[in-house]
């Protein structure tokens, strides 16, 4: 059964004329005959019944007209979606960093399903590190990531923001200078697989600062945590601290000049999904900007 015998069955049935039908169709009534009989024969079965004339549609014609009009009813709404020049639909494979997807993914995706609800997107969570090379290998459509990845050719990186990286410390430290905080408290170290845990360290081991580990954490909010709780000093992203007030942490920029982490989103050059990708970017981009706005 083709949709143009399933059309023409249909407009049979709204006309109960094979000669309005062909009307309706801007074809032949000798062509809606041929086309109907082409049909029995492939389905093996009568759609009409013949003893009257002109023909009617039988039992059986009926039930195939009332099942393929939703039929007809999805094809002309993908019809109109395949014509719309500004929707696209897929799935897209989303890697990103933690810190990043629980702050500022979810109201980002929901934009997105706002403006392009056919777009759908996963969702995977890990390093930096780990997940550039997954979209190198293809096991990813792009990823979310802190710091640029090495330099390859096969990859390109869009930059959604860039910020300051802060000390925190207990609210009743007395030091103002972030070397004395980080050489006198217990030091929360981010996970040194990570980019930003990478970059930390070599600020400190360039500053010839020697400190005292005490707990290394994958979870920049938990850093936060285990400083307000007296436990230690550590460094984390600045945006993470909107909400914090300085009643909880001692807080001051981190390396000299402060330092500044790059949010990017990677993917391979050749992407085949480099057109969701992009929707994803500029939500996100978007979405910072709005709240460094709020913020300033």
């Amino acid at each position: 059964m083709t949709l143009t015998q399933l059309r023409t069955l249909i407009a049979i049935a709204d006309t109960n004329s094979f000669t309005v039908a062909a009307d309706r169709l801007f074809i032949t009534a000798s062509a809606v005959s041929h086309q109907m009989r082409d049909l029995e024969q492939e389905l093996d079965v009568a759609l009409f019944d013949r003893s009257t004339r002109p023909p009617t549609l039988n039992g059986h014609g009926y039930a195939v007209v009332d099942r393929g009009r939703p039929l007809m009813q999805q094809f002309a709404t993908l019809v109109e979606l395949a014509k719309s020049p500004n929707e696209i639909g897929g799935k897209l494979m989303l890697g990103c960093v933690s810190g990043v997807s629980s702050a500022l993914i979810p109201e980002a995706l929901a934009r997105l399903r706002a403006s392009h609800p056919a777009v759908r997107v996963s969702i995977e969570e890990g390093l930096s590190e780990g997940l550039s090379h997954r979209v190198y290998r293809r096991e990813l459509d792009a990823a979310i990531i802190t710091g640029l990845p090495d330099t390859d050719p096969e990859l390109k990186s869009l930059l959604i923001t860039e910020e300051a990286m802060m000390v925190v410390a207990p609210r009743d430290c007395p030091h103002t200078k972030w070397q004395d905080v980080l050489s006198s408290y217990p030091f929360i170290r981010l996970n040194r697989r990570a980019g930003m845990g990478r970059a930390i360290d070599h600020e400190v081991r360039s500053n010839r600062i020697h400190v005292e580990e005490a707990m290394e954490l994958d979870s920049s909010a938990a850093v936060v945590g285990m400083a307000s709780a007296g436990l230690g000093a550590g460094v984390v992203p600045e945006g993470l601290l909107r909400h914090v007030s300085n009643e909880e942490v001692t807080i001051m920029p981190f390396g000299d000049p402060p330092i500044q982490r790059q949010v990017v989103l990677v993917e391979r050059r050749n992407n085949s999904r480099s057109d969701l990708s992009q929707l994803v970017y500029d939500e996100v981009k978007q979405l910072t900007e709005e709240r460094r706005k709020l913020n300033r």
